[in-house]
């Protein structure tokens, strides 16, 4: 046990040294969790938050964020301010935690060295490299749902085991709400329990387990609310406008997010490289590794709690208008995994042959992560992310805007959370899925107000409302990345 806690840590210590930098893109959904965590924090900054939402658009963020997030990096904002090094190393830290849970799951599945391997090719995955980078919950939420799944699909059910899974699954819910799938997943698995073992089945034990699994939930969604600011808007609202309110016949939504998975869900066994021979190759290996794993899915079917969490997990996406990236799907890494073994498991029945073994998993491992060079070698040092707010450019740009533009005035920026966290001033967004016209009618209540173009990051969205509405109105270029105009 020791020595394999060991073989773990020594594998996984690189993972400090890649992309923990001083430095953030432009985000911005970040910029909402450290605004929330300064609340928790007693940071006189959380007062200097002016971002407006738009009433217009229905598809940029929700007003606020579950609670969770800020509450776990509110002690870092507490010692050091917003300083990013210090929270991604605990994003580093949450992600180690989370590649521990994988572990020792997967232990329960297959020897030792093959779950070491598998959980290193996670570890330096070229997406999580990257990833780890953004001060984020998607890390969180996915080691609270993968201790869920951990003590929730022990063969012996306890009491602890319960407890562990009820309190990990409310950590959860409270970091990212679309953990709230598994309490669907609970009422799948209690359902499909007793109409499949109705002789057998005990229906109270089984009612106090879930029970216990939605109460705990619902215990820490309210004390979290209860603790966290409450000059905040409800996020009810944009996520009831955001299924009800789309702008195209659900047909297409679901047919479009099919082919959305279709190319998300290789992902999580494929690679990245500059050569386009070398991604080919990724595309195919990763895309046969799916149908392992969907192999496994389809063949180890026991309608556990896993099981219906990984379709519920599906179903939410397939209905889901707007799509988020395989960030969204980091909660289903551990049954993706789980069904790959359980997949190469099935091949060695049907063909007598170990597909996957301790030295064709130690081979596998260590060619993956020599190809990944490229990613590894770049996370090694301080990344510019190519926009981001401390490089030269836009240091100059923010400083300007902070000493010029009045505190009574509202900018128009494509990030405008992430803007009003750097120079505390009142922002807000255009609503690209409506007009300009509606747009422009929304806006000139404020009589006086700025928009902010920055090249390579505002979309021609923006540009096309200043071609039409600026006029000869006045425009500062500040350098050659940003260009400030004011619109009467």
């Amino acid at each position: 046990m020791k020595k394999n806690t060991l073989y773990f840590l020594l594998c996984m210590l690189p993972l400090f040294f890649l992309n923990v930098n001083s430095t953030h893109d432009w985000g911005d959904d970040f910029a909402q969790y450290i605004h929330q965590a300064q609340y928790f924090a007693n940071d006189n900054a959380y007062h200097q938050w002016h971002f407006e939402a738009n009433p217009l658009d229905r598809e940029y963020a929700p007003p606020s964020y579950p609670n969770g997030f800020p509450l776990l990096i509110s002690p870092i904002i507490a010692i050091w301010g917003f300083s990013v090094k210090p929270l991604l190393i605990l994003i580093t830290t949450l992600l180690l935690a989370w590649l521990w849970v994988i572990f020792k799951f997967l232990q329960r599945h297959t020897n030792t060295a093959i779950a070491l391997c598998i959980t290193l090719l996670c570890a330096y995955h070229h997406y999580i490299v990257d990833f780890k980078q953004f001060i984020l919950s998607d890390i969180s939420c996915a080691l609270f749902c993968s201790i869920y799944l951990y003590q929730r699909t022990k063969e012996q059910t306890s009491k602890q085991s319960i407890v562990l899974a009820s309190i990990a699954l409310g950590m959860a819910f409270i970091i990212r709400s679309q953990a709230i799938v598994f309490l669907g997943a609970e009422g799948l698995f209690f359902i499909s329990q007793w109409l499949n073992q109705k002789r057998t089945f005990e229906f109270v034990p089984a009612l106090k387990n879930m029970s216990c699994v939605i109460i705990a939930c619902l215990l820490l969604y309210l004390l979290s609310n209860l603790v966290g600011p409450h000059n905040t808007h409800s996020s009810l609202a944009f996520y009831k406008q955001l299924y009800t309110q789309t702008q195209h016949p659900w047909s297409l939504i679901i047919i479009d997010n099919i082919v959305y998975l279709g190319t998300l869900l290789p992902s999580f066994f494929s690679g990245w490289a500059f050569d386009p021979h070398l991604q080919i190759a990724y595309n195919i290996i990763g895309t046969a590794l799916l149908g392992v794993s969907l192999l496994g899915f389809y063949k180890s079917w026991r309608a556990t709690v896993l099981d219906w969490g990984f379709i519920c997990m599906l179903l939410l996406l397939l209905i889901t208008p707007v799509h988020q990236g395989l960030r969204y799907l980091f909660p289903m890494w551990l049954p993706l995994l789980y069904y790959l073994i359980k997949g190469f498991q099935q091949l060695k029945k049907s063909f007598s042959f170990a597909f996957l073994n301790k030295k064709t998993a130690i081979v596998a491992c260590v060619l993956f992560i020599a190809m990944q060079y490229d990613t590894i070698e770049g996370a090694t040092h301080n990344n510019d992310m190519g926009w981001s707010p401390y490089a030269k450019n836009d240091q100059q740009a923010l400083e300007f805007i902070k000493t010029t533009v009045p505190d009574s005035s509202l900018i128009l920026f494509s990030k405008p959370r992430a803007l009003s966290l750097y120079i505390g001033k009142r922002t807000s967004l255009l609503a690209e899925q409506s007009t300009l016209l509606e747009n422009y009618t929304y806006f000139k209540t404020y009589h006086s107000y700025f928009i902010l173009v920055r090249k390579e990051l505002t979309s021609s969205y923006y540009t096309n409302y200043i071609h039409q509405y600026r006029g000869l109105k006045d425009s500062i270029q500040i350098n050659n990345f940003f260009t400030l105009y004011h619109l009467y």
